[in-house]
This record gives C-alpha cells, sequence and structure tokens, in this order.
C-alpha cells in the first residue's frame, strides 16, 4: 500500500511498530502499514511549522484543530490521529482522506496542504485549508427555525458538491452527510469536509468496518455498500432533521421508513424528503440527476433565497403590468432552457466527440457521463420557467409524477454480502 504521506522520501516500515503491532499485521506481510522514513530535522521542522490550537472538532478517527502557518502566518486545520489500541484502521482511513483530498478540486471542499508524521509518537497529521463558519449541526442545536428557502438553498448547493463527488473517477462517496459536517460559511456558501472518518465500528473485533452516523446512515452501509444513493440518503436525513428541528435518530418511524408526516408540515419538500429516505436502496433517487427529476420545479434560489410572502402566488396572486413581466420572462427563460437542452448541449458534445474521440477518450468519456446530469438540471430550470410562464410560483408546484415507484409499506432488505 502506498501511503500519502510518502511525498518524495523512501517509504519504510518503522521497526518498533513493526514490533509492537505485529500481531496485526496480516497474513505473509511483516507490517501492515508502510510510514514515512523523513529525515528526523524534516519531522521536526514540519511539526514546529503548524503551531496548534484550540481543537475544532473530533470523531472517531482524530481530532481536528485550529492552527496557525509560521511560515505564511494563515490560519489552517490540522488533523491528528494518534495510533493506539485501535489498531491500525484509523490510519486506514486517515490515508483514505488524505488521498482523497489530493486528488479533489472544488471551491465546497477543503483544499489539501501537506502532511507529516512524528514516527516515534504514533501521531499522523493532515494540514487542510480552513474552513471558517458555522456547521449544520450547531443551528440545529441552537434550534434555529430555517425557512423552506433556506432547507431548498442548502439542497440545491449539496446536490453541487454530489455532483462533483459523484462524477469523478471512481465516485467518491463521502457516506457520512449529515449537519456536523457541513459547514455554513458567513457568505453563505455550503461546504462539505471530513473524507475519510469511521464514525461506527460495529464489530471492532473483526469483519466490515461501517463507516456512517446513525439516523443519518443509509441502512446499506450496515453490510457495507456505498454508492451515490447512500450520499443521497444522507443528505435527505441531513434537511429533514434541520426541518424537523431534532436529529435523524430521533425522527418517528413506521418500521425502517422515517415517519416525517409525523414533524414536518405538508409541502412538496417534505414529500421529496420522504423519497431520499427510503430504506430500500432500489426505491430511492439512485443519483443528484434523480433527486432534481422528483423535485422538477423546485427553486435554486441565491443565498436565501427569495421569502414565502413576496413570492409569486400558486394561483397568479400577482395581477396587471407585473404578472404579464413574469409570464414573459416564464416564457421566455422556457425557451432558452429548451434551446440549451435540445440544440447548444448536443451540439458542444459533438464537437468535444470529434475533438477528443482518439486523442482523449477518458475525458470524452467522462463527459457524457455527465451530459445526463446536465440535461436533469436543464430539465428542472425548464420545469420552472413553464411554471411561471403559466403564472404558478414554482416552488409550491406540487411534485411531478415521480419516475421511481410509489411509496410502498416498509419492506425487508435484501441480503448481500459484506465488503471488507
Amino acid at each position: 500500500m502506498t501511503s500519502p504521506l510518502a511525498g518524495r522520501h523512501p517509504i519504510a516500515c518503522s521497526p518498533a511498530l513493526r514490533e509492537r503491532d505485529r500481531p496485526l499485521a496480516r497474513p505473509g506481510e511483516s507490517c501492515l502499514i508502510l510510514i514515512v522514513a523523513e529525515p528526523n530535522a524534516t519531522r521536526t521542522a514540519k511539526s514546529e511549522r503548524y503551531r496548534l490550537q484550540q481543537p475544532l472538532g473530533e470523531g472517531g478517527q482524530g481530532r481536528t484543530y485550529r492552527a496557525t502557518d509560521s511560515e505564511t502566518g494563515r490560519a489552517v486545520a490540522v488533523k491528528v490521529i494518534q495510533l493506539g489500541a485501535g489498531g491500525w484502521k484509523p490510519f486506514d482511513l486517515f490515508e483514505r482522506e488524505c488521498q482523497a483530498l489530493r486528488s479533489l478540486s472544488h471551491p465546497a471542499i477543503p483544499r489539501y496542504l501537506d502532511t507529516f508524521a512524528l514516527e516515534e509518537e504514533g501521531r499522523y497529521f493532515l494540514v487542510m485549508e480552513l474552513v471558517e463558519g458555522t456547521t449544520l449541526r450547531r443551528m440545529l442545536l441552537d434550534k434555529q427555525r430555517l425557512t423552506e428557502a433556506q432547507l431548498y438553498n442548502f439542497l440545491h448547493q449539496a446536490l453541487g458538491i454530489l455532483d462533483y463527488l459523484h462524477g469523478c473517477h471512481p465516485p467518491v462517496i463521502h457516506r457520512d452527510i449529515k449537519p456536523a459536517n457541513l459547514i455554513l460559511r458567513d457568505d453563505g456558501a455550503l461546504v462539505l469536509v471530513d473524507f475519510g472518518g469511521v464514525r461506527l465500528a460495529l464489530r471492532p473485533e473483526g469483519g466490515s468496518t461501517v463507516v456512517g452516523t446513525f439516523g443519518y446512515m443509509a441502512p446499506e452501509q450496515l453490510h457495507g455498500e456505498a454508492t451515490p444513493a447512500t450520499d443521497i440518503y444522507g443528505l435527505g436525513a441531513t434537511l429533514a432533521a434541520l426541518a424537523s428541528g431534532m436529529e435523524a435518530d430521533k425522527l418517528p418511524r413506521q418500521g425502517l421508513r422515517a415517519d416525517l408526516a409525523a414533524v414536518i408540515s405538508p409541502s412538496p419538500l417534505r414529500d421529496l424528503l420522504q423519497r431520499m429516505l427510503e430504506p430500500d436502496p432500489t426505491r430511492r433517487p439512485a443519483s443528484t440527476a434523480a433527486v432534481r427529476a422528483l423535485l422538477g420545479a423546485g427553486p435554486a434560489p441565491a443565498g436565501d433565497g427569495p421569502r414565502t410572502e413576496d413570492a409569486v402566488d400558486p394561483e397568479l396572486g400577482v395581477r396587471g403590468a407585473p404578472g404579464l413581466v413574469i409570464r414573459i420572462l416564464g416564457s421566455m427563460g422556457y425557451v432558452g432552457f429548451v434551446l440549451l437542452d435540445a440544440m447548444i448541449l448536443p451540439l458542444v458534445l459533438f464537437i468535444f466527440s470529434a475533438a477528443w474521440s482518439n486523442k482523449h477518450p477518458r475525458r470524452l468519456a467522462r463527459l457524457r457521463e455527465r451530459t445526463e446530469g446536465i440535461r436533469g438540471a436543464l430539465r428542472g430550470g425548464r420545469s420552472a420557467m413553464k411554471a411561471l410562464a403559466a403564472g404558478r410560483d414554482p416552488r409550491r408546484r406540487p411534485l411531478p409524477p415521480p419516475s421511481l415507484p410509489p411509496v410502498a409499506p416498509p419492506r425487508a432488505l435484501p441480503r448481500r454480502g459484506r465488503r471488507r
């Protein structure tokens, strides 16, 4: 296994750790994990460069601190893991997070900055961009009343982040979407953090390690499965918690299914969240595009979105000249989305197909895979413009007929093999 901490230094097994943790080694291996053989001076310099300050959070994998980079003077976040009685699993997940952050580049994901280790102490450090803001869990604990427009705003921002992650090759499945891992910046932008934390090991004595948090964890995660639909469940549980004012594991249930009707007022958003929380992954929206298809004409507001009292009435409550202007703009927008979907997008795909068919087949394959998600977004915008052209408020429009099977009584999940 190649360590993300390797950098340009040779990799070697630490003799002290090898002797101390030999029972953890796999059959035929002298050491389970390779760690960096950095010069002592380099390790000391790096440990002195980043001055740890107050803790920002703690999970099953390690603790994250606010720190100062003495060379640049800027604030950073440093995640620290300590090898101990828990074995090497925390390091495996730490290594996975290092690899993921190195390969990802998105404004809503913390940037990877550096890694280093103090091997003699069994401590490993990941340096990341510091995300300033408030976690959605803090809003939940503070009992903040969120408007439907704010919830729609969080939904659309989170779907944009998942679009990027699930569009990677191979797809990146976060597996722990929850309020504590979503930070709202002061400018209103949502950021997703923690790309490697184990939140619950149900079988510490062996077998698969379950990644996730009860209430936000999709049922299939209990036997090691993870697909894009897994993150859809976590996002649905997060929004349901914010909408109801209670943690997802406290939501009332009917069998395996969360009973949102008992705690959330009737609305298209509640119906959508109920679909996202289907315990059977085959009945849940399988992708962000499927969520947008169910969302139909749901809003994609900037910031907190328009206030409900300022919105157009579902029955064309805005009369006269303003109502006419809204209809005209809706008609123009509808035509624009139709042209994008029917002409411009196919033309762009054709041009890139001609240019990349021989030189960049992987780029072309990725572009074609993302086209369906783009089409889903365009269809959502087209539906919203069509509603405005007809004088309806898109946010209050009933959900379109779902492409998935209708909600049915809970049934047993299929048995699947565990993934180690």
